[in-house]
């Protein structure tokens, strides 16, 4: 907002956040939760461009290369997975640092979950959650194993191709059946209630589990602070 030189309490300039002037009936300016923030526009200089170069910036001096060495190692993990270019300043930028530093890693766990999901679609379970490329392909067969067990008429490559996070938890198997008793007779076919609510399973999360920092869960978050080698699911 600027001033008029001849009336300090006039506006003049007024600069706005909202991409677009939009009004309801009443011609009141409308919320930015009624847009779901979609009418938002981008920060000066924190649009796609800034944030990758940000993100750069940052990797270069964790990883100790050049900036133009982290620009080729990203632009190899974009070809190969071109979904994780939009998620550049929205995942952790540790996370795209850790894919980052080994290449032929990523190849090897891009092998990997094929093997554990085979007729998942790859490239938009780890656009998703692109930190799925970071977990042992073991620990990601024990979970998967779970939950075929405990809803064994889903298709749950194709459900986890959407629902990513659903890999997170730690013991996916313990939260169908926990859903399950919780919701009881109320619901008469589970498996289908699943299928249609896959984000349900989250709401019998519990105790350290349960809440999300930016460095993991309240669990690995006090593993990482008590010196724990390898915090799990870090």
């Amino acid at each position: 907002m600027s001033s008029n030189a001849e009336n300090a309490w006039s506006v003049n300039v007024y600069h706005s956040k909202r991409r677009e002037h939009k009004t309801n009936e009443l011609d009141d300016i409308l919320s930015e939760e009624a847009n779901d923030g979609d009418n938002i526009l981008e920060q000066p200089g924190w649009d796609a461009r800034g944030k990758l170069r940000f993100s750069i910036m940052v990797m270069s001096e964790e990883l100790g290369l050049s900036e133009k060495q982290v620009e080729e190692r990203v632009g190899q993990l974009f070809t190969l997975i071109p979904g994780l270019k939009t998620k550049v300043g929205i995942m952790k930028t540790a996370d795209l640092v850790r894919i980052s530093a080994s290449i032929p890693d990523v190849y090897k766990s891009l092998v990997a979950l094929k093997e554990v999901f085979p007729d998942a679609d790859l490239p938009t379970m780890i656009t998703n959650r692109p930190s799925i490329l970071l977990e042992e392909a073991k620990e990601m067969e024990r979970k998967v194993k779970q939950l075929r067990e405990a809803c064994p008429g889903l298709n749950w490559d194709a459900i986890l191709s959407d629902h990513a996070y659903i890999s997170e938890i730690k013991n996916p198997g313990e939260n169908c059946l926990a859903l399950k008793e919780k919701l009881g007779t109320t619901v008469k076919d589970f498996e289908l209630y699943v299928a249609r609510n896959p984000m349900s399973l989250l709401s019998v999360q519990t105790g350290e589990e349960l809440l999300e920092y930016d460095n993991g869960s309240l669990r690995q978050l006090k593993e990482n602070l008590e010196g724990t080698p390898k915090a799990e699911g870090w």
